[in-house]
């Protein structure tokens, strides 16, 4: 082999050391990058330290709120029933909570629109009238009020009661506390808050911090201040409802006439939280007051 040939081969073989190493750094770098990038991807995130100017910036969201938010969703879809219980929970377990109110208010809502239907029989009667019956005589006999059968029967006068005519009957078993500290008088039924009305005012104090009581009588007031007898329905319906307990007279009345001298002691109300009331109280419901915060 002559030198000329000797030469085209080593600049040849010099060709491809440079060509094999230039592949060599090319693998290595593509595998150093390919190895960063699997750190990022896996790398483990560093939690920042918080400081109390950023945690006051963090919403605080409360467990009866949680409770609220659910309850509206389950109404909105139409699950009424499961709303009700998330609603119950709210109240019973987070009664100081921002929503408190409103849940109660759409809790009693409910409740009452069920309690009212005709269409919903649970804890009402069908009563066939007997001879000798009279409205007095059958709302004393199944523990309700005139109020509340002319209501649940569509009745405007009370003069036509024949033998054979059939009523609903909504026996009024309710519980009334009143609490005086947080503006609130909430009727019970079998333990379970029935609906939650709000005080305007009290008038009363009691050294013993409550007292327990029963509506002793219900009356209406008329403009100038007579007092009618709900047997006197077509005066009493349009009169001011007044619920007297037998405790020292206390009462459960209008407010807005919390001013008056004749106004008494007690407990006021709206007008309309008032005609609800004397619908669904009758004599001899018990009434439980708590005056301080206990």
């Amino acid at each position: 082999m002559g030198s000329r040939d000797i030469r085209a081969l080593q600049v040849m073989m010099a060709i491809i050391k440079v060509l094999a190493a230039l592949l060599v750094l090319g693998v290595l770098g593509a595998t150093v990058v390919l190895v960063e990038k699997l750190k990022e991807e896996t790398a483990v995130p560093q939690l920042r330290e918080e400081t109390p100017e950023s945690l006051e910036n963090i919403p605080l969201v409360k467990p009866g709120e949680i409770a609220f938010e659910r309850a509206r969703e389950l109404l909105a879809t139409g699950q009424f029933e499961k709303a009700r219980e998330k609603l119950e929970f709210l109240v019973g377990v987070y009664p100081s909570s921002t929503s408190a109110g409103e849940a109660r208010r759409i809790l009693g809502e409910l409740n009452l629109d069920d309690l009212l239907s005709t269409e919903i029989m649970e804890g009402k009667t069908m009563y066939e009238v007997k001879p000798g019956d009279n409205f007095t005589r059958i709302a004393v006999r199944h523990e309700t009020t005139l109020d509340c059968i002319m209501h649940m029967n569509g009745l405007q006068r009370m003069d036509k009661l024949y033998p054979g005519d059939e009523l609903v009957l909504l026996p009024l078993r309710f519980n009334i506390k009143i609490d005086v500290a947080r503006k609130l008088l909430s009727l019970y039924k079998e333990g379970r808050l029935l609906k939650s009305y709000n005080l305007l005012h009290a008038r009363a104090r009691d050294s013993r911090g409550g007292l327990r009581s029963r509506i002793g009588q219900k009356i209406g007031l008329l403009e100038d201040g007579r007092r009618v007898s709900p047997v006197k329905f077509e005066s009493y319906r349009t009169a001011r409802k007044v619920l007297i307990l037998d405790h020292r007279g206390l009462q459960l009345r209008q407010g807005g006439v919390a001013e008056e001298e004749d106004a008494g002691r007690g407990f006021f109300l709206s007008e309309a939280d008032m005609e609800e009331l004397a619908l669904l109280l009758r004599v001899g419901n018990e009434v439980e007051v708590r005056f301080g915060n206990e």
